[in-house]
């Protein structure tokens, strides 16, 4: 049975306000969350160490992470994910490189939530697919997660 993956991409840039106004911002500390809908359970996990990066002159965004970062709820899925699935001593890294499609009409410099596409590619398990999804932006006077 295929197990279908939805890999969910929240990347938090919390910097001040005289930075928010300055491209590109860079995170160290972006999360990422894994789910997939298995047969004899769903598989759940997150990633706290994510690299990210979006520069709001051109509406692009870019994320780097160590596939070991990833938590598991269970120890055993952890070990299997990382030595039978995605064989992270040999793929150690995960990357996305993507557009925000309507960018344009983001205003980045105003208090409130944005909600925006992002198309791009992703390379996991040393493989490079087209990927698209769903990214929400919330932004104060002080930070831009």
């Amino acid at each position: 049975m295929k197990t279908r993956t939805i890999f969910i991409l929240i990347a938090a840039f919390c910097l001040g306000n005289q930075i928010i106004a300055q491209s590109p911002l860079v995170d160290r500390k972006g999360e990422i969350h894994f789910f997939s809908n298995a047969p004899l359970e769903d598989i759940e996990a997150t990633n706290k160490e994510a690299l990210g990066a979006i520069d709001l002159e051109k509406g692009t965004i870019a994320v780097s992470m160590l596939i070991k970062g990833f938590e598991f709820e269970k120890s055993l899925m952890q070990e299997h994910f990382n030595e039978n699935y995605i064989e992270s001593d040999k793929f150690p890294k995960a990357t996305f490189k993507g557009t925000l499609s309507n960018f344009e009409s983001l205003d980045f410099k105003k208090a409130g939530n944005f909600e925006a596409e992002v198309n791009g590619e992703i390379e996991i398990h040393g493989v490079t697919k087209p990927w698209n999804a769903t990214v929400q932006f919330e932004v104060t006077p002080s930070s831009m997660s």
